[in-house]
């Protein structure tokens, strides 16, 4: 009886491999199957714009040649057509870049609310249409820098004495956080001397040249819930290089009915000089001090949806683990609201402190 009951089951299993085979086989031939698709025989249009900025707007096109067919048109041959509300914007033409690109300055300013419309066009490309919106004001903004403790990553070894202390702006809009509102944050710093005394002349230059030099500063995210929790540069949240310094991009938490927004930098030590000399006459000791101190300025972007989530899938793409060569990498989107082309092209509404001190 075992006998036959071990017969039977081995039949069973033979019988259910080879039905199992049989299902998976179809599977495992379709991984191998050729995929025919038309490769483009025209460039696109590329437009990259971040509108509202003031000084910096700026519209930057290029144009991305096909991998087969005709590469002879540039940028240079691109027109390009600009309105806010249906009233034309004035717009200056500058040099081809090295890279192909060619930058447009715009004329004037934007208001909150207005609609701009872009169109391009060049003989033997298809034409160009992008629309956005220019976001609505920032409220008013109140900024709390404070002094908390963290890790320097998410390793699980850690303990209390890898703590080190870093500079949190918590950054409260007086407004309820709402569906579809984004927000970017730069953050700049400079180096200002509080001199006591009378200093020599030499050493006083050596000071004030290097006074006033701005920089962004480094700015990490919060990737945990609470403070104190783990953060690092390399873990950022959202983090774009734009127009010459790093951006925090991301919507906004909400804190009794505010909209927050928590960045982080490194904490740059003040350092005291203190020195003395004597006078030519060699009678008179002078003594003195240098207090070196920084200045913050942070400014503070509301991005049109259209801008955060071209942001977004640029990020996703250039923060992909491993090269699009090597297959079955992680799968990454491209968003563009440019119709007929690529990139991307969106507004802004700004709010910048003025320069601060934190004692």
């Amino acid at each position: 009886m075992n006998n036959i009951t071990t017969i039977l089951r081995t039949l069973s299993f033979r019988a259910c491999r080879g039905i199992l085979f049989s299902l998976l086989l179809p599977v495992a031939l379709s991984c191998e199957k050729y995929v025919d698709f038309p490769a483009d025989e025209d460039g696109r249009i590329h437009i990259s714009a971040m509108l509202g900025t003031g000084e910096q707007d700026k519209i930057d096109v290029t144009v991305s040649q096909p991998a087969m067919g005709n590469e002879t048109v540039t940028a240079e041959a691109v027109r390009l057509y600009l309105e806010a509300d249906g009233t034309p914007v004035a717009l200056t033409k500058g040099e081809q870049q090295t890279d192909g690109t060619v930058s447009y300055d715009l004329e004037g300013t934007f208001a909150p609310g207005q609609k701009i419309v872009l169109r391009a066009e060049a003989e033997g490309l298809p034409s160009v249409k992008a629309v956005t919106t220019v976001p609505r004001s920032l409220p008013q903004i109140r900024i709390e820098p404070r002094v908390v403790e963290s890790y320097r990553d998410r390793d699980d070894a850690q303990n209390m004495a890898d703590l080190y202390p870093v500079r949190n702006f918590h950054i409260v809009l007086d407004e309820k956080p709402q569906d579809n509102s984004y927000f970017a944050v730069q953050i700049l710093r400079k180096t200002v001397y509080d001199i006591i005394g009378t200093p020599s002349d030499y050493m006083l230059e050596q000071y004030l040249s290097k006074s006033g030099i701005v920089k962004y500063d480094d700015l990490y995210s919060n990737t945990s819930l609470t403070e104190g929790g783990a953060i690092s540069s390399m873990e950022k949240e959202l983090l774009l290089d734009y127009s010459g310094g790093e951006m925090l991009v991301a919507p906004a938490e909400d804190e009794d009915g505010k909209s927050v927004l928590d960045l982080y930098v490194a904490i740059t030590e003040r350092r005291l000089v203190s020195a003395s000399y004597t006078n030519t006459g060699g009678e008179q000791l002078i003594n003195y001090e240098i207090y070196e101190d920084f200045e913050y300025d942070l400014k503070v972007y509301r991005l049109s949806p259209e801008l955060y989530h071209c942001m977004r899938a640029r990020y996703i793409v250039e923060e992909s683990d491993a090269p699009i060569h090597l297959g079955f990498t992680p799968v990454t989107y491209t968003y563009t609201n440019v119709v007929g082309g690529l990139g991307m092209f969106g507004a802004v509404s700004m709010y910048e402190t003025d320069w601060f001190r934190i004692n």
